[in-house]
């Protein structure tokens, strides 16, 4: 089972006035295969799209790129991954700027399990990768859609990483070049219930014409970060607090555990997915003003809430498609998008097998979705 953390009122904010278009539930279409636990997709340039991979060994995480045909082929593989206490880990949240993509890599296999129940521990037997828990910044002599033939990180690359320098790797395209390096780096934290707090690196998003910075969730430390990319330096904008806990059993409040993030005007959607006892509409989207810290509930009592897009229509309030991991957690159930557009939300797609992001194409009034359990991008049409 697919874990951020330890996985085990419908009313939307003020910020929403909602537009009144009927819907119908549509069918999803596969659109790509191949895929090894999708964790994030992007749009790419000319019709692609861009999709992290989580792998389930050692430095076999990648990124790949998807064509308009739906045929995948390889960007960049031997990215950091392992199976920790949380699951199987690495590259989750991309961003693309020109000819350079941002990566997020989790955690990896850095802890794992403690004497004590729901304790974490660092890994007596070592991380996997000494460069997981960190951004790695990758440019392209080239725009991806040109590349042909992959990248491949190597051991001795991520060593040369984490000693503080860059690497260039090259392919079989005539004068193919990919440099490497550590943009920011991140910590577990001692806590004094759990032994160690994992951190999470996992949303990544940029803000349009801010051309220095990067924003990312933290789903292990339940934070945004901000993130400078000329100098690396990273910092906790806003510290998400616990949320009330809306079930009939557990404790009072529950980790926030946020995942993906959206920007939205000036103001940042984050999903929650909520940690245990995972109880159906403990679930929210965040709305974070960057600049003053403030957080909001923009739409509320949701089901492990893990990805959402929005689309802008002429004359008419925004589309918001919000993508549940599950709609029932505790008994297993599919995951699904809900569209909020009328005064009740209505179920764009149901059935998804463990999804994880979406990718919306709003020209040609496409939604892509990433399925983790067996490894496919989904295609809906959702009109223009």
């Amino acid at each position: 089972m697919y874990q951020l953390k330890t996985i085990a009122r419908v009313a939307v904010g003020a910020a929403i006035a909602l537009a009144t278009i009927p819907l119908q539930a549509q069918s999803s279409t596969v659109f790509a295969t191949g895929l090894v636990n999708p964790s994030k997709v992007i749009l790419g340039p000319a019709g692609t799209l861009l999709v992290s991979e989580v792998g389930t060994t050692p430095s076999s995480g990648r990124i790949s790129v998807i064509t308009s045909a739906g045929v995948r082929r390889t960007l960049i593989d031997g990215l950091p991954s392992g199976v920790g206490t949380n699951g199987a880990d690495g590259p989750n949240g991309i961003v693309l700027d020109g000819n350079t993509l941002y990566v997020a890599i989790g955690e990896g296999d850095e802890l794992a399990a403690g004497a004590a129940a729901g304790t974490q521990v660092p890994n007596p037997k070592g991380p996997s990768s000494l460069i997981l828990n960190t951004v790695l910044q990758i440019n392209f002599s080239q725009a991806v859609d040109g590349i042909t033939s992959g990248f491949t990180l190597k051991a001795d690359d991520q060593i040369t990483l984490a000693d503080g320098d860059a690497v260039t790797l090259t392919n079989g395209d005539a004068g193919g070049k990919a440099t490497v390096s550590i943009l920011a780096s991140f910590r577990n934290r001692p806590d004094a219930t759990v032994i160690y707090k994992n951190s999470h690196p996992y949303g990544l998003i940029k803000i349009p014409g801010d051309a220095t910075h990067l924003y990312m969730t933290n789903a292990g430390l339940n934070s945004v970060v901000t993130i400078d990319t000329q100098t690396g330096h990273a910092r906790t904008a806003v510290k998400i607090p616990a949320q009330k806990n809306n079930g009939t059993t557990g404790a009072p409040v529950i980790d926030a555990v946020p995942d993906s993030i959206r920007v939205y005007g000036d103001k940042l959607l984050v999903t929650l997915l909520t940690g245990f006892p995972f109880f159906a509409g403990n679930s929210k989207v965040l709305s974070v003003d960057p600049a003053t810290g403030q957080i909001t509930t923009f739409i509320d009592n949701l089901n492990s809430s893990i990805d959402i897009v929005w689309r802008a229509r002429p004359l008419a309030r925004p589309v918001f498609y919000v993508l549940e991991y599950s709609a029932n957690f505790l008994a297993g159930g599919p995951g699904r998008v809900k569209v909020f557009n009328t005064t009740e939300p209505t179920i764009l797609v149901d059935d998804l097998k463990a999804p994880t992001s979406m990718a919306l194409d709003a020209a040609a009034g496409k939604l892509y979705i990433t399925s983790r359990a067996d490894g496919t991008v989904l295609l809906v049409d959702i009109g223009n």
